[in-house]
């Protein structure tokens, strides 16, 4: 859950944004769809990526989270300025939509860098654990948004520290799957 940092941001904006019983529900509604969208792509992606022959070189895919944590980290521009700008323009009645959107938008990119290679190397008869292990830490991360929408030093923390967290999700991440994969292995096994 690498992306969790960001995401919890762009939830944080999204209950500010939605007070009525209803729109929450429909944002809870749309987290929930649009990650798991997310997730069955990845999944989807990862089953065509198995056939490749040589799990090593499976484990480059490695990379791109490494690669992607790295741009994160050190690129200046903020997904919660994105959101906050999109629910300005946003119509009040369509909030599941828009919390869909919002979520393959400003999340899709990352949880698909992360969880292909991650699916790719995944032993499938563990899908189900797998899965409700991500539901489990999804509701968390929609219950402690919902919860701590008010809370300014949470909002604080997470503005100064979210990107160091996430980078270094995405630096081990990413290695985990160089090295899970045989990749590091057989790059050594070069020279």
């Amino acid at each position: 859950m690498g992306t969790t940092s960001d995401y919890f941001v762009v939830l944080l904006l999204l209950f500010a944004q939605f007070r009525t019983r209803q729109q929450r529900q429909a944002l809870i509604w749309g987290a929930y769809i649009g990650n798991a969208l997310l997730v069955v792509a990845a999944v989807v992606i990862a089953l065509l990526l198995k056939r490749v022959p040589e799990p090593w070189l499976l484990g480059l895919l490695g990379l791109v989270p490494i690669a992607m944590g790295l741009q994160k980290f050190f690129s200046s521009e903020d997904e919660s300025d994105e959101v906050a700008e999109k629910l300005a323009q946003m119509n009040q009645r369509s909030v599941f939509v828009t919390v869909i959107g919002l979520t393959a938008g400003t999340c899709g990119a990352d949880n698909l860098a992360l969880y292909i290679p991650y699916f790719t190397l995944a032993n499938f008869v563990y899908l189900p654990a797998i899965l409700a292990i991500f539901v489990f830490v999804l509701t968390i991360v929609i219950f402690l948004a919902k919860k701590f929408t008010d809370f300014a030093p949470v909002h604080r923390f997470m503005t100064r520290y979210g990107d160091r967290v996430q980078l270094v999700i995405y630096l081990l991440l990413g290695s985990y799957v160089l090295f899970d994969a045989g990749t590091i292995q057989y790059l050594f096994s070069l020279l």
